[in-house]
């Protein structure tokens, strides 16, 4: 079976239905699947969040993996089912921004404002017109039960993505805010929160200068130096904090065995700087 695993990312929650009766209509139309959850843990409603997630574990699965994206708060208003198809994954979502993250892998340059972007090469969409391959009938407040999971396990039983609807050559792109350089200072923000309460930035560890010393700041507080890891010198932050390159490649702030979040009363949007020190 060439598309046997299902992977699946919402902000469905788990104390709801929701992510059960998914994964329940997937095995009905094909009983062999695999069946995975990156997270249903995005914060409701953000696309965002869910973007970047997508975008920075997607190429830990396999490449011939189907994903079912559903963070969707225009569900049932006019905004499209879409089927990106991409050398690492097929992806199932509405067009809303949730695959920004998948297509900023290939892209050249990173368009500044939200807006409908070409695809670039490699890369194939499909807008989900076909009935054929829905539930019925279909709800206008949860189509990632009736038409999002329909079409991906339909896509693991071989079913050509040219079936399903009709080729588009654009989709919705909603960038990641990119952090400033000037001036010997990075200036980048908050972009998730972990359950940990580590605050992951969008500042790039391999944008930071190499082997200079260096001050990250946030809100108000200073963290001289970037750990190795979350116990390398635990005591030596302000208030117990530490900066560290995370296993995403992304500059983060924690607390070991705490919460920066918690202290520091921070969340996504928190601006953070990046001073490189002289020596």
């Amino acid at each position: 079976m060439a598309y046997a695993l299902l992977v699946f990312t919402t902000d469905f929650g788990l104390a709801d239905a929701y992510a059960g009766v998914m994964k329940g209509v997937a095995l009905t139309i094909n009983p062999d699947l695999r069946l995975i959850d990156l997270t249903h843990q995005v914060q409701p409603q953000n696309i965002a969040q869910g973007s970047f997630l997508l975008g920075i574990n997607h190429s830990y699965f396999p490449q011939d993996a189907v994903h079912v994206a559903v963070v969707d708060p225009g569900v049932g208003t006019d905004r499209s089912p879409v089927l990106l198809s991409t050398p690492w994954g097929r992806f199932v979502a509405p067009d809303n921004g949730l695959l920004s993250g998948v297509i900023a892998v290939y892209l050249s340059s990173m368009p500044a404002a939200a807006s409908s972007v070409t695809l670039p090469p490699g890369l194939t969409a499909v807008h989900l017109t076909n009935p054929k391959y829905w539930r019925h009938p279909v709800s206008d407040t949860f189509q990632g039960r009736d038409i999002f999971t329909p079409v991906a396990a339909h896509l693991t039983l071989g079913v050509p993505p040219g079936d399903m609807g009709k080729a588009i050559d654009s989709l919705y792109y909603l960038p990641m805010h990119q952090p400033r350089h000037k001036d010997g200072k990075i200036t980048g923000q908050v972009v998730y929160r972990d359950v940990y309460g580590n605050l992951v930035t969008n500042i790039l560890a391999k944008a930071l200068p190499a082997g200079a010393p260096m001050e990250v700041r946030i809100k108000g507080r200073s963290i001289f130096g970037i750990r190795r890891t979350f116990n390398d010198d635990p005591h030596s932050g302000d208030g117990g904090l530490i900066a560290l390159t995370g296993s995403h490649g992304y500059l983060e702030v924690a607390v070991p065995n705490g919460n920066a979040a918690v202290l520091l009363e921070a969340g996504e949007g928190e601006a953070v700087e990046v001073v490189a020190l002289s020596s």
